[in-house]
């Protein structure tokens, strides 16, 4: 089944639109004269016949045909004959942006969509949008969207993250998800300038593979957590003599979890204001591993004073009980180094000189905090600065170096563009999985995979969450979701998703943690991602983790010895409190650790 996608063509103004069909300059009136602030043009033009259009190898005809059920005349037909991977290998992108963008501008695209044919099992159609600046193609917005036959209205809001220069904006449609049949209409894309509530714009759900209710996915996922992320836990009550306490109440309370939940943490920990207290309330509560800065960079651990608040925020985080990943130690682009290491690209002794020193002064003063785990390398796919330098060689001496100052943590590789994305992310897995075996190879102490899972719009399926998981742990070392977040206005959908990345990823045996990128709002590098808004509202995202993490993952068990006095309970894997009411009074309390092949604890006076 062949499929084509229809643009149906819409200027922004009477200035810009055709003065030979009317349709358009009402319509596009229209839609303008219903929105706040002082909207302008985005681009300098939406007419389909001026939208580039590209395919690879041909997979696409385009061609601009009329539209006689709309109130538009034209449109641009694009017919996809077969998938294409990856999806953008098919697309139509506008023209660039017209005027300067500023940090704040509330920017708003709206557009109408229908799939008529698709070769999709599900008979839908699926297509991705985003508004992007480039020549970097990062994303401001997009949306995933898999409409089915009727029209439906898609829109995109977002204030603008930062300037954009005239020109640097564009909006692509990416159309190779499969062969299908789209048309798009109605499409209006307005700068509304700043202070306009976001609110008050029309807004479009988005959707992915995997969130019904009943996905099938879910239920086997279901099955994994039980088999793997619980154990058995016998437990025997004698009396003084050893004899059997019968009808005994045991209480078995879940105290901290073997999985450990955790979030990056700033210097509002150490604050003793009423942020800072619930802060700290916030992180104690829900989490059990944190992760603590360490950037190498002028604003970083070159700063004394900002050195010395990494080094108060990581003993704040021992201190009190935590799992600790030390982030990060070197992270390889000129960009993100202090800025005098650049002056020695020219110079490898003397680079390579200053990066051991940097390693030895770090890990050595770090040591007696005792992280868990370094991330060692943070992005090395795309930060090769030094190594283009010093030879990706250098990479495992750095490890090994770790390794002799502090032979305790778990040694770690951070990268992003891994599972996000979509999970359309087969040539990034690939050049990550080939630095990973070049480390191994040259005996790296690499203990850790680590996956940042900065999501977007363009969620990921949970299904294909596991897939990825499934390739890294061939590699036969822990993985660790380290950077997760939820990049959306779409609040139902972000609690969704928090619901299932965590599911599949805690399904997974080759995973051993999740770490939220932050949590609060007011000190969030994403505000709307975060799990509590500015004011301290509990966000569905966040609800929906409390509600895994700390209700249906947290076992709080009361049940009651038999007639040998044998109980047992099925119980997530982690530290406990046993407390045993004995029928002629008095109680008797122990700890104990479950384990994955089960845990016998004999509880006696």
């Amino acid at each position: 089944m062949k499929c084509s996608l229809v643009f149906l063509g819409l200027g922004l103004t009477a200035g810009v639109l055709s003065a030979a069909d009317p349709g358009f300059d009402a319509y596009s009136r229209d839609v303008l004269s219903k929105l706040p602030g002082k909207p302008t043009p985005l681009f300098e033009t939406t007419d389909v016949a001026k939208l580039r259009t590209s395919s690879d190898d041909g997979t696409a005809a385009f061609a601009v045909v009329d539209v006689a059920d709309q109130p538009f005349s034209k449109a641009l037909r694009a017919e996809v004959k077969r998938r294409t991977d990856p999806v953008w290998k098919v697309q139509a992108v506008s023209l660039p942006s017209l005027g300067p963008v500023k940090k704040d501008d509330v920017l708003f695209v709206t557009f109408s969509v229908r799939c008529t044919a698709s070769a999709a099992e599900t008979g839908g159609g699926q297509l991705f949008v985003a508004l992007q600046q480039t020549p970097t193609y990062d994303g401001l917005i997009s949306l995933n969207a898999a409409p089915g036959k009727k029209w439906t209205v898609l829109s995109l809001r977002v204030a603008a993250p930062r300037d954009c220069p005239e020109k640097s904006l564009e909006l692509a449609f990416h159309l190779g998800q499969a062969e299908q049949t789209l048309e798009l209409g109605g499409l209006v894309a307005a700068n509304l300038g700043p202070g306009v509530d976001l609110k008050q714009l029309p807004f479009t759900h988005i959707t992915y593979e995997g969130q019904a209710a009943d996905a099938p996915w879910r239920q086997k996922a279901f099955a994994r957590i039980e088999n793997i992320r619980k154990g058995d836990l016998a437990i025997q009550v004698s009396d003084a003599d050893g004899k059997p306490v019968t009808n005994a109440a045991v209480h078995v309370r879940m105290t901290r979890h073997a999985y450990q939940f955790g979030t990056f943490i700033e210097d509002i920990v150490l604050q003793e204001t009423d942020d800072g207290r619930k802060y700290r309330e916030t992180v104690k509560r829900l989490f059990n591993r944190v992760t603590c800065p360490l950037y190498w960079s002028d604003w970083g651990w070159e700063n004394p004073e900002t050195r010395l608040r990494f080094i108060a925020v990581s003993q704040w985080a021992k201190e009190n009980g935590f799992y600790t990943r030390g982030h990060n130690l070197i992270w390889p682009g000129w960009r993100w180094l202090p800025k005098g290491l650049e002056s020695l690209k020219d110079k490898p002794d003397a680079l390579r000189k200053a990066i051991d020193e940097h390693l030895e002064e770090v890990v050595t003063i770090m040591r007696p905090i005792g992280f868990d785990t370094y991330d060692v390398v943070n992005e090395p796919r795309v930060n090769h600065d030094v190594m283009d330098v010093l030879s990706f060689d250098e990479v495992a001496r750095w490890y090994k170096q770790v390794k002799d100052i502090d032979p305790r943590p778990a040694l770690g590789i951070n990268e992003y563009a891994i599972v996000a994305g979509g999970g359309d992310t087969v040539a990034e897995q690939d050049l990550y999985l080939q630095q990973i075996r070049t480390l191994l190879n040259a005996s790296a102490p690499l203990g850790v995979i680590g996956v940042q899972c900065h999501m977007g719009e363009n969620l990921t399926p949970p299904q294909k969450v596991v897939d990825i998981l499934d390739r890294l742990a061939t590699l036969k070392l822990p993985i660790h979701a380290t950077e997760f977040d939820i990049n959306t206005d779409d609040e139902q959908t972000q609690a969704d998703y928090m619901r299932d990345f965590l599911i599949a990823f805690f399904s997974h045996p080759a995973t051993e943690s999740v770490t939220q990128w932050g949590f609060w709002a007011g000190r969030h590098w994403i505000p709307r991602a975060a799990l509590f808004d500015a004011n301290w509202r509990v966000k569905p995202a966040g609800q929906a983790y409390m509600d895994l993490v700390l209700n249906k993952w947290w076992t709080d068990e009361k049940v009651t010895t038999d007639r040998l006095g044998h109980c047992r309970v099925r119980a997530f894997l982690g530290d406990y409190e046993v407390t045993v009411a004995l029928p002629g009074g008095g109680t008797l309390t122990r700890t104990v650790r479950v384990a994955r092949d089960g845990t016998l604890l004999n509880v006696k006076p």
